[in-house]
């Protein structure tokens, strides 16, 4: 059980890592510099608006 759970969080730890590098390498390539964000390292966004309230 311990272990399939630390497989779970290594697995997952390299494929962050992969993309953040995936991420520099593709930036590098165009000339544009690496932002690296600690908040969101997925860089994901909600796929629907925010609900703004209308008069």
């Amino acid at each position: 059980m311990l272990t399939n759970i630390s497989y779970i969080f290594l697995i997952s730890l390299l494929l962050i890592l992969g993309g953040w590098a995936f991420k520099a390498l593709i930036a590098l390539a165009q000339g544009k510099p690496v932002e690296l964000n600690f908040k969101n390292p997925l860089n994901l966004k909600a796929r629907w608006p925010r609900e703004t309230k209308e008069k």
